[in-house]
């Protein structure tokens, strides 16, 4: 079977996986050990390809883990995209380099220069363990006299706003926080007001706060619809091509979205295969068979809490294919 995604709408290009956090939620994986970055070589031909494929294109935005890590290459792409007409929204930011205004001036005003017109600042719980939300405060604060009035977004004006009384040098540990608010309220909030993603890292640090369900509950419909979807695409420093939020799974390379879009012989995939065509029940039984996998007696919070612990078996067990990719992902759970 041949399998053909949409060409993309939108999406995201991560410059790097490397951060200074490692928060408990990522879907990524990101963190400091993390060391991979994008090469400029790359990056054009990605901006090339997106250019050609790109035909609905509404908005590309670059982010990470934490691409301000390297504000000169951050700078270059941007302008780069600029240069070869990619669509470029905004970039994304924890604000960790923003200790007071002037710096936060000097490295907002080169990018704009470059041709950065819009910013979004993180402010989350899981950020605040990290980056205290005085930071936070300055990053947005100097993105709104740079940028237009709706060019600066914050991810989430909820919890920036709950923030507001905080002692701004304070970071607070994410145990700290859910039990100042309590579990009920925290899981909550992070399911509603932030929208988590059950997948990544917080399938492993955060799945006790949420009610588990057996396998089988997740089965009965395929992944066909989330990864073909032409929304909030990705692609990873090692030019991976990432459906939508599905981290830790790549469908091919990023930088060929010619061949990608040309089509996918799911026969050379068996992940991507069994997803498309049958769903986290068909992968599930074929773990079972092939490799060993034993069903979690907890259960799971999500389909993708299901799926990622089975891709995680797959990989930990030596049956990892080129699909469950990048490999560092994997390795960054815990």
């Amino acid at each position: 079977m041949i399998f053909r995604p949409r060409p993309l709408s939108s999406g995201g290009i991560h410059l790097t996986y490397q951060c200074p956090n490692r928060c408990g939620h990522c879907i990524y994986a990101s963190g400091p050990s993390r060391d991979e970055w994008m090469s400029e070589d790359d990056l054009i031909r990605i901006y090339s390809q997106i250019r050609k494929h790109g035909r609905f294109l509404t908005s590309i935005h670059l982010g990470g883990g934490e691409p301000f890590l390297r504000p000169d290459f951050l700078e270059r792409a941007v302008r780069i995209a600029v240069e070869t007409g990619v669509p470029l929204d905004y970039v994304e930011t924890n604000a960790f380099w923003a200790w007071d205004e002037e710096t936060a001036f000097r490295i907002l005003s080169r990018l704009k220069e470059a041709g950065l017109n819009g910013l979004l600042v993180s402010a989350s719980p899981f950020h605040l363990e990290f980056v205290p939300i005085g930071r936070v405060r300055t990053a947005v604060s100097v993105s709104r006299r740079l940028f237009e009035p709706d060019r600066t977004r914050v991810y989430t004006d909820h919890y920036f706003d709950q923030f507001r009384d905080l002692d701004p040098d304070r970071t607070v540990p994410l145990d700290e926080y859910v039990g100042a608010v309590g579990e009920d309220r925290a899981a909550a909030g992070f399911a509603g007001a932030y929208g988590l993603i059950p997948g990544g890292r917080a399938a492993v640090k955060l799945a006790g706060l949420y009610a588990h369900r057996p396998a089988r509950e997740y089965f009965g419909e395929t992944c066909e619809k989330e990864l073909s979807s032409p929304h909030h695409i990705h692609i990873d420093p090692e030019g991976h091509y990432i459906a939508g939020l599905c981290s830790g799974l790549s469908l091919g390379d990023g930088r060929d979205l010619d061949a990608l879009y040309a089509g996918i012989d799911l026969s050379r995939k068996p992940v991507l295969g069994r997803l498309v065509t049958g769903g986290v029940e068909a992968l599930f039984e074929w773990a079972a068979r092939e490799s060993g996998y034993r069903e979690n007696p907890i259960g799971y919070i999500a389909k993708c809490h299901l799926c990622l612990d089975i891709r995680r078996h797959l990989v930990d067990s030596g049956r990892g294919t080129e699909e469950l990719a990048p490999h560092g992902f994997y390795a960054e759970l815990d």
